[in-house]
């Protein structure tokens, strides 16, 4: 390191080669890459979010590796269901099936439906004589006479990217009620199905965790019945499996 340099050690790797000040240290630029981030101001970005998203692009980069979709939604969506895998090809990111938080309808600028774990989609009606949405938007809010916009933004537990979108239409000038008004909203008819489905397969694994949690708890249960453990071993137990 020359005597007027400005790098520092890397918080990362701990490599002599940060020459990046961030929110706590330094990084350098083979761990900037690693992370994938884009920011304007990497003064404000802390080694732990760094940290994050280079264990989140390893493992996106993993799941690449087997992510064989056996689904495709057009040019909008592709999924593995047997991995429990997604991705919106726009992104680089392959996603999993548990790092699908929410996803909402904007249309022209406007939030019209919201869906995610847990919750059917709910909102105002979208598609007119196109049809319901699946989960079962009824009426009260009627689409705009044109629609310029409309897009599904996603929100992940993904550091990198913890908001995407599927843009459907961007710029446009689609007539409610044309051909193309019907193709448009026909595609995002079929993506809410398939995300209907990922909903599907998150609550079948929270079931199944909570059952195994319950098998766990209670075979402990047991050995404090039979006397091989104290209560105090089976209450530090149980709350270790619970995650308390």
């Amino acid at each position: 390191m020359g005597l007027f340099s400005k790098n520092g050690i890397c918080s990362i790797c701990g490599s002599s080669n940060g020459d990046k000040k961030i929110a706590d240290g330094f990084v350098c630029k083979n761990c900037r890459e690693k992370s994938r981030l884009i920011v304007l101001n990497w003064k404000e970005i802390t080694s732990d979010r760094i940290r994050k998203c280079i264990k989140a692009t390893e493992e996106s980069e993993d799941r690449t590796k087997i992510f064989l979709p056996d689904r495709k939604v057009e040019k909008y969506l592709y999924i593995d269901y047997p991995h429990r895998l997604w991705q919106i090809p726009a992104y680089r990111t392959v996603f999993s099936f548990d790092d699908l938080v929410s996803y909402e309808i904007i249309e022209n600028g406007d939030t019209v439906s919201k869906g995610g774990l847990g919750s059917a989609i709910v909102g105002g009606a979208l598609f007119g004589g196109v049809g319901a949405v699946v989960g079962g938007i009824t009426g009260g809010k009627k689409s705009k006479s044109i629609i310029k916009d409309l897009r599904i933004k996603f929100i992940t537990q993904n550091p990198i990217y913890p908001e995407i979108y599927i843009n459907i239409i961007i710029n446009g000038n689609v007539k409610s009620g044309s051909m193309m008004y019907s193709v448009y909203y026909g595609s995002l008819q079929k993506i809410l199905t398939e995300l209907t489905l990922i909903q599907k397969e998150q609550k079948q694994e929270c079931r199944s965790e909570k059952t195994s949690e319950a098998d766990e708890i209670l075979k402990f249960k047991k050995l404090l019945d039979d006397g091989i453990i104290t209560q105090e071993e089976f209450e530090a137990k149980k709350k270790q499996i619970l995650g308390l």
